[in-house]
């Protein structure tokens, strides 16, 4: 019987209780993420401090105490700094009963030393979605009599509201919140820091970033310095950068306990020889490799041992889907995202909508490049590229003038890049076809390009209208659900093609347009052809912004006060005759037409009429724009006719001045054309929709978007097709990027990311860029966290950044530091939020008046002050 009740003893404390090196399977709901990582590094032979894990059931009888509590209802109700501060109080006076006490002290003596760190571990934390960086409270240098008020102390850190905001912006539930606490033999620390297993400035997953100082971590950690940066290349096993800082002080063990900040000695030299270097930067590749993804590791150095504090993954950073990725030291391929360089937005296309604009762009001749990665387009996941090695090698000069005189910031970027690394040796096969596709393109529209330029454009531009009203009145129709999704799919492609073929006659206003620039070349006057063909007749776009500005400024419109108002005002049709008769022409031309409007998943205006009136509030009413670019037009015509007049070509100039404004806005039909479409294949999808979710197969009419057009018409033909699994499968690569808010436009196959690089001007504050991005805003000067309120939009200024500023985060649309490392909790947060950061900037506080209107340039390092 004694025995029995030992055996049974045993199972509890191993349930409250989990040494480092346990051999059982820790829970991660009950040891937490850190906790967990702890245990199966030192388990794999990481030199890992002897520890152990207080689990969640170890404080199972605090938190239902505290949840019994008065104070725990009120907070439920509303999260403030008082509600969280509260419950604070009442967690840090919870006691020990005697057999906790017993179980810590026989877990305590087991381990080496007298002095040990105190963290958390939630369940939460730590992870591939929530880092919760630096969020819990940390106790350092913790003796054995003060270990159970420094266990209060961390577990109380659970409800502080920068952890609780946290959770909110990450849709993580508070009803229920568990913690675990390690206690770990503490380190004398000579010098410690972060290590991330990729470069979290470029992404290069090639590439590790060291940040290192003299004595304990948590000054690295909390942005109390600027460390040294190492960036290690793991391929080559070099160190290809070092950046020495001045690191003044440090923080250390104190001799009666717990931990004080003094100077440093020899505070320019570096913290890490190069041996030590490369040593912790193999640290964090072995980390990766053992986890199978990038890492950020927690390190510190005392003697000649290298002992590895704590690892998590990184959250901040660009995957690269599977199927773009080279291995290691192979050549690498070199991709430009299309989505971002041409469609205006950056979130990935819907599964259905990327298979409808795949096939979009497989069907103009002028875009049918070879799919693949012996091709020049790529088509994953929501996302489309071109393949850049490709596309130079196998149209030469063409496709170069396709990358570098899009945009110039492109052309900056791919300045900086060494495409020696990325060309391939020969053009693949497949290229080498498609320069006379898109010769045959060509010569297929040029007989109606050249009948405009030379003959009546009159008669060629009826003809392109005559076909294209025929169109876009079938695409007004509401679609014959009779047909499958493929059928309808089949038609709009057909439709759509017969119309593209026509497209000469945008052509020959494009050509116009060049021979314009061409006879003005280098007269000065570059302003005005760009003038005359503002406001083209033939642009819907340009016809859509006049409809919404008529809108806008009625009187009626004016008095609406909400969306809501507007929407039910509309439905019941409680405005004028007149408003609703304009109304009804923009819905019956503009309807389809909205933000992100060529992915079928998107809301249409027709559809939101709270988002349209919102959109034509913000229209400024106040200045005629339209007026104003009439005047520009026609000085713009006048100043070129003097010119023409002079040099004595007159009649050539009239003539290309008259295609050039009939025709140029025709370039705008093609999109136009397709979101009508798009527009029809959405009332299909939605209708069908709604007969799955009738029949059981779907939850939600609107989940058809996560199918593509081959599985929809497969489950209209076979019941048995499981459509909710096959939109499982489907999203699972939409998973793994959801965290990605801003695509870069150049990445490489190992995650390298290239931007402009711009140069500081005079005048401008050059320091190091720690989170990419550019943002322009407020400044808020702010010395602490509770200094003063933050407006969103506004961006933050401020001496460093430690974890209690997080809250301040959310309304911030950037951040400038004076000191701060890359990998400090600061910018981890940063970069999780998607806010551009720069730090090394001593005195900016002083330098950057409050209130200011500034510039940050996270992608180099640049804050300028706008005047």
């Amino acid at each position: 019987m004694q025995v029995k009740s030992l055996v049974l003893l045993f199972r509890e404390v191993s349930k409250m209780i989990i040494n480092f090196d346990s051999k059982e399977e820790a829970l991660l709901s009950q040891v937490g993420g850190k906790g967990k990582a702890l245990i199966e590094t030192a388990n794999v032979g990481f030199n890992v401090p002897a520890g152990l894990v207080l689990t969640a059931d170890f404080f199972s009888g605090w938190l239902q105490e505290i949840q019994d509590s008065q104070a725990w209802s009120v907070f439920l109700e509303e999260q403030t700094r008082e509600t969280c501060e509260n419950l604070k109080d009442l967690a840090r006076m919870r006691t020990l009963t005697p057999e906790q006490r017993n179980m810590l002290e026989a877990g305590v003596a087991a381990l080496p030393g007298t002095s040990f760190a105190v963290r958390s571990s939630s369940p939460e934390e730590d992870l591939s979605e929530t880092s919760f960086a630096g969020q819990y409270d940390t106790m350092l240098g913790v003796g054995a009599e003060g270990l159970e008020a420094a266990i209060a102390s961390v577990y109380a850190s659970m409800y502080d509201i920068r952890v609780v905001d946290y959770k909110k912006r990450n849709g993580l539930a508070l009803e229920n919140p568990r913690i675990a606490v390690i206690l770990q033999e503490q380190i004398d620390s000579e010098v410690s820091g972060i290590a991330f297993s990729l470069n979290p400035n470029n992404n290069c997953y090639d590439e590790v970033m060291i940040n290192a100082s003299f004595g304990l971590g948590e000054s690295v950690v909390s942005g109390r310095v600027t460390p040294d940066a190492y960036v290690v290349d793991k391929v080559k096993g070099k160190i290809v950068d070092k950046k020495v800082s001045d690191k003044a002080s440090g923080l250390w063990l104190s001799p009666e306990g717990g931990t004080e900040s003094r100077d440093n000695e020899n505070p320019g030299e570096t913290a890490l020889s190069d041996s030590w270097i490369m040593a912790v930067a193999d640290l964090a590749a072995k980390c990766e490799a053992h986890y199978g993804k990038p890492m950020d590791i927690e390190w510190t150095l005392n003697g000649e041992e290298l002992y590895l504090l704590q690892t998590r993954p990184i959250t901040s950073y660009i995957p690269l889907f599977e199927e773009m990725l080279t291995k290691p030291g192979e050549r690498k391929n070199l991709y430009m995202d299309l989505v971002v360089m041409t469609q205006g937005f950056s979130e990935s296309f819907s599964v259905m909508g990327f298979d409808i604009w795949k096939r979009l762009f497989s069907s103009m001749d002028e875009f049918s490049f070879p799919e693949g990665m012996d091709g020049i387009t790529l088509f994953y996941h929501g996302r489309q590229y071109f393949h850049v090695p490709n596309l130079l090698k196998g149209l030469g000069k063409m496709g170069g003038a396709m990358i570098y005189n899009y945009d110039g910031s492109i052309r900056r970027a791919m300045d900086s890049i060494d495409l020696a690394e990325y060309m391939p040796d020969k053009k693949p096969p497949r290229v080498k076809k498609a320069m006379w596709d898109i010769l045959k393109m060509s010569l297929s529209m040029m007989p109606m390009m050249i009948r405009a330029m030379l003959f009546d454009y009159r008669k060629v531009e009826a003809e392109y209208l005559e076909a294209s009203v025929i169109v876009k009145d079938h695409f007004r129709q509401e679609p014959v659900l009779s047909k499958s999704m493929l059928e309808l799919t089949d038609e709009f492609m057909g439709l759509f093609s017969g119309v593209v073929k026509r497209m000469g006659v945008a052509l020959a206003g494009m050509n116009a347009d060049r021979v314009l620039k061409k006879m003005f070349k280098g007269k000065g006057v570059d302003e005005y052809i760009t003038a005359i063909n503002m406001d083209s007749r033939s642009n819907p776009t340009s016809a859509m912004g006049k409809q919404m500005f008529e809108l806008a400024s009625s009187l009626e419109f004016q008095e609406t006060q909400t969306g809501e108002e507007f929407a039910s005002r509309i439905q019941e049709g409680k405005y004028s005759d007149v408003f609703l008769a304009d109304y009804k022409k923009y819905m019956h031309n503009f309807g389809s037409r909205g933000f992100k409007e060529i992915d079928v998943a998107t809301l249409r205006a027709y559809e939101d009429l709270a988002g349209f009136f919102e959109r034509l509030k913000d229209i400024n009413i106040g200045e005629s724009h339209f007026l104003e670019i009439e005047k520009r037009k026609e000085q713009g015509f006048q100043e070129l006719l003097k010119v023409a007049q002079k040099d004595g070509f007159e009649k050539k100039y009239r003539r290309q001045v008259e295609v050039c404004q009939a025709l140029f806005g025709y370039r705008e039909e093609k999109k136009y054309l397709i979101v009508m479409g798009v527009d029809q294949m959405r009332r299909a999808a939605l209708a069908k929709g709604e007969m799955f979710v009738e029949r059981g197969r779907l939850e939600l009419r609107e989940h058809i978007f996560d199918l593509n057009i081959g599985q929809i018409s497969r489950a209209e033909e076979d019941a048995s097709f499981d459509m909710e699994a096959a939109r499982k499968e489907n999203l699972e690569p939409y998973e793994q990027v959801s965290k990605v808010k801003h695509w870069p436009m150049l990445i490489d196959s190992r995650g390298r990311i290239f931007q402009e690089l711009r140069k500081s001007e005079e005048g401008d504050l050059l320091g190091d860029p720690i989170a990419r991005g550019v943002a322009r805003g407020r400044a808020r000067v702010m010395l602490s966290p509770d200094e003063k309120h933050l407006e969103p939009g506004d961006i933050l200024v401020t001496v460093a950044t430690e974890p209690s500023w997080t809250p301040v985060f959310a309304n911030a649309t950037a951040v400038v530091m004076e000191v701060g490392g890359a990998l400090q909790h600061g910018a981890v947060i940063a970069r999780e939020y998607g806010l551009p950061c720069v730090s090394g900037l001593p005195g900016v506080t002083s330098i950057i008046p409050d209130g200011a209107q500034i510039e940050v340039d996270g992608n180099n390092g640049i804050v300028r002050l706008l005047g």
